[in-house]
């Protein structure tokens, strides 16, 4: 008689083997999920504990130090990717990567057991952490040979499912903790203690371990990773990197849309990498905000982006969105509304007020004696200011985001995609580098109001340059 195709061992089996099919990809989301959340934790209460900690701290050592803490994470995002490569694991760099960054939990916990010049300090543990997290992009690689092609969209969705809901979580995480201001309570006395910035750390080495756990006992190196590979294939000489850069030189693509494309790419970064390292030294100085203050709207603010991204999304996914929108216009909409983002928060003298004059006991305020502009500068509405950055961090910068990377996959056409695609990350690995020194340097020098002018105007630049190129891009739209 023939086999019943829904009797028990067959449903059985094919439990199985959807289990089977799922596990890897759905350990490494959860992998993607503990990293990133550690990273958002961590990062809105990074500029109020280092000023509170050490008052020689100034907005400029906090642009270096965010600045060396991205170039470790690219310089080691490319080290960990070849170490996986010539090792055929990627398991091994993720447990490495992660242990490196339980040490810089464990150095960030002991900061305050140095007694002067903490700064430098939590400058190397930011460098640390940038070192431990190269490890991330190794997760996408890893999903890519684990699933098949009929579920690789789905398991990329869960990714960055994964990666937005980091994003809101951190920051609740971060905010649960407002009732417990600094110096909060000793555990071990006098320097090891629970607060509002410290109690993140310790949710960050809770994730570490579970990271540490799932990639020793349920972490699997796919059979693609630990297929063996001919040993010429893995010799890295100067044979092989001509070879490379001739074929590079050799693509059949327009060169010119890419480096327009490219250059919008990095434009696009600049918002991005300054307000990311200004926005702390902004609300303690321009606004008066103390650092629980601080956080806690900052906090508010990343959520509602999230909100909105996940929307943003959503329309994309469930309503085809992509179908019935050119990714020309969508980045040419994104830029418009990042210039008009500036122009509505520049300070205009007649409905602007002054900044607050700085209060030593807090040490909120601008201080005359770190910004030569205090008495010139003049500022908008708190509540308008925050709406407007909510608005471009959720729907300019996916929008962004989306577009640019849709265009510069079709202008490549057949050409490598691999050898394109990483000039492409290049660019913005050069802004997550330069754009934080930048940033902290112009605001430093110049104020707020500069650097929106100055902002506001390389974006219009690179609006100009969009519609300058419109026509040609219409093919790739």
């Amino acid at each position: 008689m023939p086999s019943n195709r829904y009797s028990p061992v067959n449903l059985d089996q094919g439990r199985s083997k959807s289990f089977t099919t799922w596990k890897r990809p759905l350990v490494a989301v959860v992998l993607a999920f503990l990293c990133n959340i550690e990273s958002g934790m961590l990062a809105m209460g990074e500029w109020p504990y280092m000023s509170t900690i050490d008052h020689d701290a100034a907005s400029t050592f906090f642009g270096y130090a965010t600045a060396a803490n991205k170039a470790a994470h690219v310089t080691f995002t490319f080290v960990f990717a070849i170490w996986a490569y010539k090792s055929s694991s990627i398991r091994i760099p993720m447990l490495v990567g992660r242990c490196i960054t339980l040490v810089g939990c464990a150095m960030y916990i002991l900061v305050e057991f140095i007694p002067t010049n903490r700064r430098w300090w939590m400058l190397a543990c930011y460098v640390i952490f940038g070192v431990g997290f190269g490890t991330s992009p190794l997760l996408r690689s890893y999903i890519a040979s684990a699933t098949a092609d009929d579920n690789r969209a789905s398991a990329f969705a869960l990714l960055s499912g994964a990666n937005v809901l980091s994003v809101m979580i951190g920051p609740i995480a971060q905010m649960s903790f407002a009732g417990l201001p600094y110096p909060g309570f000793s555990i071990i006395p006098p320097y090891i203690s629970i607060h509002i910035y410290t109690a993140p750390i310790w949710f960050a080495v809770i994730a570490n371990a579970i990271a540490i756990v799932l990639t020793l006992f349920f972490f699997t190196d796919t059979e693609k990773a630990i297929e063996e590979q001919d040993a010429s294939s893995k010799r890295i000489s100067f044979t092989s990197i001509r070879e490379q850069l001739n074929r590079f030189i050799s693509l059949d693509v327009s060169w010119t849309l890419i480096a327009v494309v490219i250059l919008e790419k990095m434009i696009s970064s600049l918002f991005n990498t300054t307000m990311s390292v200004i926005v702390g030294p902004l609300m303690s100085s321009l606004y008066a905000q103390t650092g629980p203050q601080m956080l806690l709207l900052m906090g508010t603010a990343q959520i509602a982006v999230g909100f909105i991204a996940v929307g943003f999304t959503a329309l994309f996914v469930v309503c085809d969105l992509g179908k019935h929108v050119s990714c020309r216009a969508l980045f040419a909409f994104s830029n418009i509304l990042m210039i008009a983002g500036y122009a509505i928060t520049y300070p205009y003298p007649l409905i602007s007020n002054p900044t607050q004059p700085f209060n030593e006991t807090t040490r909120t305020g601008c201080n005359p004696l770190e910004y030569s502009w205090c008495d010139s500068q003049l500022v908008v509405n708190i509540v308008l200011f925050n709406c407007i950055m909510v608005v471009i961090s959720g729907l300019a910068i996916p929008s962004t985001m989306m577009s640019l990377d849709t265009i510069y996959s079709k202008v490549i056409g057949n050409g490598d995609q691999s050898i394109m695609q990483s000039v492409f990350t290049l660019a913005d690995s050069v802004m997550m580098i330069v754009g934080p020194i930048y940033g902290s340097a112009m605001f430093s020098s110049m104020g707020m109001s500069y650097l929106q002018i100055i902002n506001g105007v390389i974006y219009t630049i690179g609006t100009v340059l969009w519609f300058a190129a419109w026509k040609w891009l219409q093919p790739y739209n």
